[in-house]
């Protein structure tokens, strides 16, 4: 871990699993969903969509998870009785946050002639953060390509308008 945060999830991660063998622990990362309006993905639409500027790291790279995909993944691994530790994140190689910002910006039909990258230096995150943090699993993948997760992600957004 970097940071505080990444060394407390860790941690806890060590003590539930040493408190309870049994135990479902699920890492994930990047969340995005239609109902959030906070998350990573839905700034960057709305930013983009307005023309407004938007930033993104070019050299960071995530494994973005879709929130009903994670939700469901879960559901599935609880009633299979499964235990342990489990990464699960939509699939894919990962993407930097800009490219995650782009592929969003290309599902939704939005220009993203306003998207300004630039390295993960120059976004003055408070935090150190790695620059590769890919979840890979080698137990199973669970969830589907991030590219259909995209696509399902504007659609709930495009009904709930």
């Amino acid at each position: 871990p970097l940071n505080v945060y990444g060394l407390s999830k860790v941690r806890a991660e060590a003590s539930v699993l040493e408190q309870n063998p049994l135990a479902l622990v699920v890492r994930t990362s990047a969340f995005f969903g239609p109902w959030d309006p906070h998350n990573f993905l839905t700034i960057a639409l709305r930013e983009l969509a307005a023309g407004r500027e938007f930033v993104a790291a070019g050299d960071a790279i995530v494994s973005p998870t879709y929130v009903p995909d994670l939700v469901n993944a879960c559901l599935d691994l609880l009633v299979d009785g499964e235990r342990g530790l489990w990464h699960l994140a939509n699939a894919g190689e990962g993407v930097s946050w800009a490219q995650f910002a782009r592929a969003g910006a290309r599902c939704a039909d939005v220009r993203a002639d306003s998207l300004r990258v630039v390295p993960s230096s120059a976004i003055g995150w408070v935090a150190a953060r790695p620059a590769y943090s890919v979840l890979g699993s080698e137990r199973a993948v669970l969830l589907p390509p991030l590219e259909e997760a995209l696509g399902r992600y504007v659609e709930r957004l495009h009904a709930a308008a």
